[in-house]
């Protein structure tokens, strides 16, 4: 019985130091692994207030009124058009007229079509520039980050709860209006935006 006992109390003993040596490595290992040190960036407000935003979206307002002015006069022409060809429509022979109704129906999905195409144009430009400028900002933002020790960045949109302490979006804001106050936009029907209005003001 004392033989036995030794042997399992050996063995415990064994068990409890593999146990504790294998421990020892994992929180070595543990204690050197880069603890996060996080900051939080409210890319709405970076967006909302940066100076090349707001001029993007004041170009941007400019071509969709512009658009917005040529559909009402175009609209205007093919009611009136429609008009016509509706009072017309027990005057001309009928062959005549069918032909006059499917140049109509041509020449309004035409329009349809150009103003759909305008409208994807303008996007496509918007997201250009928004690219720029969130690129410019993700640089920012990384230096931002390096110069307060901070290991990771996080949007306001996805964190509950944070210290005020944490925010950085004031000096990545600060730095991205002084490094990059406006961004070109680039005409959706080719050449500058400046160059367009410059144009259309003549």
């Amino acid at each position: 019985m004392t033989s036995l006992n030794s042997i399992r109390s050996l063995a415990g003993a064994l068990t409890f130091a593999i146990a504790a040596a294998t421990a020892t490595p994992t929180v070595a290992q543990q204690s050197n692994q880069t603890r996060p040190i996080i900051g939080v960036l409210n890319t709405q407000i970076i967006e909302r207030d940066s100076l090349a935003h707001k001029g993007v979206r004041l170009e941007r307002d400019k071509y969709v009124t512009r658009y917005q002015t040529e559909a009402r006069v175009l609209e205007t022409e093919l009611r009136e058009e429609e008009q016509r060809l509706t009072q017309q429509r027990n005057i001309l022979n009928p062959e005549v007229f069918q032909q006059q109704a499917q140049a109509f129906q041509e020449k309004f999905g035409t329009a349809q079509q150009e103003s759909r195409v305008q409208l994807e144009n303008l996007n496509a430009v918007v997201q250009q520039a928004a690219i720029q400028i969130n690129q410019e900002m993700m640089g920012i933002t990384s230096q931002v980050a390096q110069e307060l020790g901070i290991n990771m960045v996080m949007p306001q949109g996805v964190i509950l709860l944070a210290d005020p302490s944490m925010d950085i979006t004031r000096p990545v804001l600060e730095l991205l209006n002084e490094r990059l106050p406006s961004v070109e936009l680039q005409n959706p029907e080719g050449g500058s935006a400046a160059a367009k209005g410059n144009a259309a003001t003549e």
